[in-house]
């Protein structure tokens, strides 16, 4: 019985083999014991525990704008707890638990952290599963390596501008082969939401085709198709029209040239929503995104660009807003990412959590010109410098495209084995966008934002 219990409240980081390019998981800690059942099976217990302290100054917590308000304090906790089960050379399983309930209250809080808790009380916070898969793979399947992953997952798709699931996941059923040591091959099907028996027209379905090809040990490009098929009833979409059919395609490359470390995308969308009916909308969104760096030792200078479509035009039947599904992640400028209304309108996709003037919508709507600088002042520690402009990509007649400027320092220090503290500090240089539009962004106070966050994390 013990060694169930174990099993129920375990927990680790582990990647499949699915493909870079698609299914994103991180390693095992070497430092990680492992517990030998019968037999060949061999567990591997894990965990993370993370405790976080934010502080914003100037940033409307209701509304999520710039505004002349006090400084907001907060903190927050996250729990993780992992198993992974090697049965054998070809079959491995993964469990994953995570704290969640959220923090009452404050600008950054995420199901997947709790609040602290006060006058002797136990945290308010339960346990959910993150991860719950299956992986099977070997070379009996056609004579050349493939493999199946059935299960809860995270996801993501080439450089992770459309689609990054990274953070929850997604029940999915994942197909893979390496026809060539060069190509990898996946086919996916998942379930983005899931409605009932009698009842489905809230289903959202997806269906993925990719392939990555090793043009040698350093370079490496790939494609990837997306369909998605959802129910009438989706976020925004009329209860009286057929639903959508969303199409997106993919390519991306990185590497390494001269000394240049690269990475580019390139995504182009089509298919409609209100379909059947007389409001029916085309997506014609499309993406860009190239970043590049190069090393001066010690230091690394980089520099990135990445636009998102945009669409100030209702009128004509075609919603040119580069759709985006994303978690609440960092990707580019660490105020306005992940704490701003975005200039994000037209997300017809995915707006349970990023639509029209949500937050964390990546480059939906958006253009980023990015230069940044790395530095590694001694062994355990390490420091990041990035400046950000940042402007809509479109907006109404007499709303500023200038959403701002941001500058971002960043440091991490490895105090022992796994244990590392660090600290991200933000100042958002408030642009014209969120005074010359409509509410809520209209505001008379034309407020810079500050914003601090700093971690104390071990993972084991």
């Amino acid at each position: 019985m013990r060694k169930y219990l174990i099993a129920l409240l375990s927990v680790v980081f582990v990647m499949g083999s699915i493909g870079t390019a698609f299914a994103i998981h991180a390693d095992i800690p070497s430092e990680s014991q492992a517990v030998v059942a019968k037999g060949a099976t061999q567990v591997t217990l894990g965990g993370e525990l993370r405790f976080r302290g934010w502080s914003s100054q100037n940033l409307n917590q209701t509304n999520f704008v710039p505004a002349d308000t006090s400084t907001a304090s907060w903190y927050d906790s996250r729990v993780r707890l992992s198993i992974q089960a090697d049965v054998s050379k070809n079959t491995t399983s993964l469990i994953q638990l995570e704290s969640s309930t959220g923090i009452a209250g404050g600008v950054n809080q995420t199901s997947d952290t709790y609040g602290w808790g006060t006058l002797n009380q136990k945290p308010n916070a339960a346990l959910t599963i993150l991860q719950a898969w299956i992986q099977h793979q070997g070379s009996g399947l056609l004579g050349i390596p493939a493999g199946i992953k059935v299960g809860h997952m995270p996801l993501a798709l080439g450089q992770r501008q459309f689609l990054d699931h990274t953070k929850f996941g997604d029940d999915a059923i994942v197909f893979f082969m390496d026809p060539t040591k060069e190509m990898h091959i996946a086919l996916l099907t998942t379930k983005f939401n899931e409605g009932s028996i009698q009842y489905n027209g809230d289903d959202v379905n997806g269906y993925v085709a990719l392939m990555t090809y090793n043009l040698d040990n350093s370079n490496t490009v790939g494609l990837n198709y997306s369909y998605v098929s959802a129910g009438n009833t989706v976020a925004t979409l009329a209860s009286t029209d057929d639903g959508v059919n969303f199409q997106n395609l993919g390519l991306h490359a990185s590497g390494k040239v001269s000394g240049v470390t690269y990475e580019a995308e390139f995504d182009t969308q089509f298919g409609k929503y209100f379909k059947g009916v007389a409001a029916e909308q085309k997506f014609r969104g499309y993406g860009i995104f190239a970043n590049a760096a190069y090393t001066f030792a010690p230091v690394t200078i980089r520099a990135g660009f990445a636009y998102g479509s945009g669409d100030n035009d209702t009128t004509d039947g075609k919603n040119k807003e580069f759709q985006t599904t994303m978690g609440r992640d960092l990707h580019y400028a660490f105020i306005y990412e992940y704490s701003l209304r975005t200039s994000a309108t037209g997300q017809a996709l995915d707006s349970s959590h990023s639509g029209a003037g949500g937050r964390s919508t990546g480059i939906a709507n958006t253009t980023y010109y990015r230069l940044g600088a790395d530095y590694r002042p001694m062994k355990n520690l390490t420091t990041s410098l990035d400046g950000f402009i940042i402007r809509a990509s479109k907006t109404p007649s007499g709303q500023s495209k200038s959403i701002g400027e941001e500058v971002d320092l960043k440091a991490a220090y490895q105090i022992d084995t796994n244990l590392t503290y660090s600290v991200i500090a933000g100042y958002f240089n408030t642009g014209s966008f969120y005074t010359t539009g409509a509410a809520p962004f209209n505001s008379a106070d034309k407020k810079d934002v500050t914003q601090v966050m700093h971690a104390l994390t071990l993972s084991f």
